[in-house]
């Protein structure tokens, strides 16, 4: 493929990886836009491009645009495109390809499956890219652009790219709210939260070579109905943790003893 000029439009978490990615693959990020001039600014600094917060400036000399905006906005910027002959994609993991109006030549989704912070850094060729295109042309198109910059490129359609989003809101954002909760409950014990990051980290390795239900310990499990009861006393004080802990409690009670 050949060294493309792309328009990123947004500049947030995932535009900031995804423009780093792409110019180090030699690709050109010719202009960055956000609505908060300072964002655009920041990113379009780090990348050597131009920043813009009027969407009617895009650059129109660009090969591709790629829409990395937050879900609930993509339907209202791509209103206010005003050109179809261009290659357009949007980098939503619950966002349908039908969000593009069918008058545009070439549209499609770039979506990476990834958690992203602009405080850290990201191995892109570790990061899953699933592809979706309006036709076949334009879809081997963002399938060989992903293969530049990932070792893990699939084609996922709009219902399967659904799915995988719920399921990646368990399995990485919820998972990380319950450390949040974890922290919480030992703030008070002057115990680190570090302490449990080995605990983190081998949950995490078994998955590698296990699956969800072989790996799943604990008290639940073996309904250890004694533990599972001062569990729930010492969390009589927090009746929202305590919530949790008894809905996961009982979901991994009956979901393993179906099993």
């Amino acid at each position: 493929m050949n060294k493309l000029k792309i328009v990123m439009i947004g500049a947030g978490n995932l535009a900031f990886h995804l423009s780093k990615a792409l110019t180090e693959e030699n690709h050109e990020i010719l202009q960055v836009y956000s609505r908060t001039i300072s964002s655009a600014q920041i990113l379009a600094a780090q990348i050597g491009a131009k920043a813009t917060s009027n969407i009617q400036l895009l650059d129109k000399s660009a090969d591709l645009y790629i829409i990395a905006v937050s879900d609930m906005v993509i339907a209202q910027i791509i209103e206010q495109l005003d050109f179809s002959n261009k290659k357009v994609a949007h980098t939503a993991g619950s966002v349908s390809i039908q969000v593009f109006n069918p008058e545009f030549k070439n549209f499609g989704v770039f979506y990476p499956l990834q958690t992203f912070s602009k405080s850290r850094n990201v191995n892109f060729k570790e990061v899953p890219v699933c592809i979706e295109a309006n036709n076949e042309q334009f879809e081997l198109f963002l399938f060989d652009l992903a293969k530049q910059i990932s070792d893990s490129v699939w084609r996922i359609n709009s219902d399967q790219r659904k799915k995988l989003h719920l399921s990646a809101v368990f399995a990485n954002n919820f998972v990380n709210h319950l450390y949040f909760v974890a922290k919480d409950i030992i703030s008070s014990t002057n115990i680190d939260f570090k302490i449990l990051h080995p605990l983190i980290l081998e949950t995490a390795h078994k998955l590698l070579e296990l699956d969800p239900k072989s790996a799943q310990t604990g008290p639940a499990l073996r309904n250890d109905s004694e533990s599972l009861k001062k569990h729930l006393e010492l969390l009589s004080s927090t009746p929202e943790y305590q919530a949790i802990y008894k809905m996961i409690t009982d979901d991994i009670y009956l979901k393993h003893k179906r099993l």
